[in-house]
Order: C-alpha cells, then sequence, then structure tokens
C-alpha cells in the first residue's frame, strides 16, 4: 500500500463524497497532486491559511492505494512547497481511482 494526503476545499469533498472518485472539474488544474507525508500537508495546508487561499482548504484525504496497481500509472514526481509529492494527470485519474483502496477523511 501506498498513502498519499490530499487537502480539499468544501466542493472538492461534496464532489468526492457524491461520486466516489477524484477529477477535474472546469476551471481546475488538469490533474491532482498529493503529498507523500502527513508533514507535507501538514505545512502545506499551515501556508495556505497564512496566504489566504481561496477556496480554503478545509479536509484532508488519506488516501491509501495498491501499490502494484499506482506503479503501473503514469505520474509525475515533483517537489512541492519542498515536499515529495506526486501529480497524476486527469486522463489517468480514472485508473487511479480504480486503485483507492480506502479513503479517510478528517477536518483541517
Amino acid at each position: 500500500m501506498i498513502t498519499l494526503y490530499r487537502a480539499v476545499s468544501r466542493f472538492e469533498k461534496q464532489d468526492f463524497d457524491s461520486k466516489g472518485i477524484l477529477r477535474t472539474e472546469k476551471n481546475t488544474l488538469e490533474g491532482k497532486q498529493f503529498f507523500k507525508s502527513p508533514e507535507a500537508i501538514n505545512e502545506f495546508v499551515s501556508n495556505s491559511i497564512l496566504q489566504q487561499y481561496e477556496p480554503p482548504y478545509e479536509y484532508l484525504l488519506i488516501i491509501n492505494v495498491d501499490k502494484k496497481g499506482f506503479n503501473k500509472i503514469p505520474h509525475t514526481d515533483l517537489e512541492l512547497d519542498g515536499f515529495d509529492a506526486i501529480s497524476i494527470h486527469e486522463d489517468y485519474l480514472p485508473t487511479f481511482n480504480k486503485c483507492i483502496k480506502f479513503v479517510k477523511q478528517q477536518a483541517l
């Protein structure tokens, strides 16, 4: 298993809850980014509060994905705010969603 972390707005959480998948919407980035550690997501959220992101991040998704399936999905390893992260292009989100085994949600 691989654990990934994503901060989401109320709207994105509601979309995930209603559809059961991660997806992009009109006027959003063409993919989803995930941090690889809880320390990274905590720092990112703290910085987003200081910078007054709109819409604000209100929830944390802790996503466990099947490692074997995940490793077959094209993704980009990158550094976000000084922390290891990954990006999944919207074309590969349907396959990524099939690799999700469990999602824990918590309010920020």
